[in-house]
């Protein structure tokens, strides 16, 4: 009677026991992808490891819709680390360029000044340049190899990766996924939020993204059912999203009960969940890996900082859309009125969550990209005003323009951040002239 509510009840401790002995440990790709993220090798090694003791031991498993989203975005990460040091060392050298600049301005507007006196600060920064370099160079050299990384994981999926859906099974998981997710039926409903309404081909099939996670989940499912010897499994997985997991307070709580109860129901099997941290102190205890406290806290150490990489990433993509009011005023009237239709397009009643978010997200892109030369302008602008208020804080404007991305939605969001800083640095110059209260 109560293994109807086990989702609720949990398992006991001896069952966590049993688990850890019988259970397919199945990683997500999250997991893959962020090996490309560590900055230390002795991590990168620490949780490598216990993946291959696993897949000796025969205990490894990688559904292919894992698999397939790692080869589509293994790329993109493989020198996420090295591009960080290469715009730190790049913004740095700006400045002895910009002292540069600044003393054949000043040479130029105050002849009587003897700028040469100031040369030493350039002589210094040119050294200080160097000792970068080096400093960089020699982190560069500790960070974990990408092609090596990529050919350990080469080698770990190698024999161990399921076989793929036919395109009439993932038509079905997309039909069933459409009223899961009209009743936020776990797992992947809140990918209706984000902008996945596109979809991927590859060999014989394509699927709509919207789907990717039910498509893992119903390899899962498949993977403990068909088994000879049917085994429980233990997913790992960096996603913290409430379609997986059960939150209270912004905090993980455990796996989602409808997942565990799910799971249960069709395979009389046992799930759970782990994310890489707790995953690696579990494996100590339970399967006594060879990873000691040390590896196990500089694992948690990595995933902590990758997490908040993500969570500022996520922070800053809901900052530019409530950005948008501020968008709308540096656009031309007809633009204007495209933007408003293209948004109440995106809210049309008959649009299904996914194709809605995405088309409302289309129009903040467009919006940021048309407006990103009205929004320049008005920002050089202030700073020529700012200028001839206080030089000095005109010019650390100009170095705020001149160190922009190159995106034009980066750019113009960078802008619209800033351009209120620099009207209250110049309402305060403006009645203040010398800077004093």
């Amino acid at each position: 009677m109560l293994e109807q509510f086990k989702g609720f009840i949990g398992y006991t401790e001896e069952e966590f026991k049993d688990l850890w002995e019988k259970a397919i440990i199945v990683v997500d790709t999250n997991i893959l992808i962020n090996f490309y993220k560590y900055t230390s090798k002795e991590s990168t090694k620490s949780l490598l490891d216990i993946l291959k003791k696993l897949k000796v031991n025969e205990r490894l498993w990688i559904p292919h819709q894992v698999a397939l989203e790692y080869f589509f975005n293994y790329e993109d990460n493989m020198y996420k680390q090295k591009e960080g040091y290469d715009l730190l060392e790049k913004d740095l050298r700006k400045l002895k360029e910009e002292a540069k600049k600044t003393l054949g301005k000043v040479k130029s507007k105050h002849p009587y000044i003897m700028t040469e006196k100031y040369e030493f600060f350039i002589d210094d920064m040119e050294q200080s340049n160097k000792k970068l370099q080096e400093m960089i160079e020699g982190e560069i050299g500790e960070l974990p190899n990408s092609n090596t990384i990529q050919q350990d994981l080469l080698d770990l999926l190698d024999g161990i990766v399921g076989e793929p859906y036919s395109q009439e099974k993932i038509n079905a998981i997309e039909k069933e996924g459409k009223e899961r997710y009209q009743h936020n039926i776990p797992p992947g409903f809140k990918d209706k939020t984000d902008d996945k309404q596109v979809y991927r081909t590859y060999g014989d099939f394509r699927y709509q993204q919207l789907y990717g996670d039910l498509i893992v989940w119903n390899q899962l499912i498949d993977k403990a059912k068909t088994e000879e010897n049917p085994k429980p499994i233990i997913y790992i997985t960096e996603d913290r999203k409430e379609d997986w997991w059960e939150i209270h307070g912004g905090k993980i709580k455990r796996p989602h009960p409808q997942l565990i109860q799910e799971f249960l129901n069709k395979t009389q099997q046992k799930f759970y969940m782990y994310r890489t941290d707790n995953f690696v102190r579990k494996a100590i205890e339970y399967l006594g890996y060879g990873v000691t406290e040390e590896q196990a806290q500089k694992v948690t150490i990595e995933i902590e900082n990758i997490r908040k990489y993500e969570d500022n990433e996520n922070k800053l993509k809901i900052k530019k859309a409530s950005a948008l009011n501020k968008v709308a005023d540096y656009l031309s009237e007809d633009e204007r009125n495209v933007f408003y239709q293209r948004v109440n397009q995106s809210n049309h009643l008959e649009l299904d969550s996914s194709t809605a978010n995405f088309k409302y997200s289309q129009a903040i892109q467009w919006a940021y990209k048309n407006a990103l030369p009205r929004v320049e302008k008005k920002y050089q602008d202030l700073v020529i005003l700012l200028s001839t208020l206080n030089e000095e804080k005109g010019h650390l404007g100009q170095h705020f323009y001149n160190a922009l991305p190159e995106d034009a939605v980066e750019r113009a969001f960078e802008l619209l951040e800033e351009i209120p800083n620099i009207k209250s640095t110049i309402d305060f110059y403006g009645a203040f002239p010398d800077g004093h209260i």
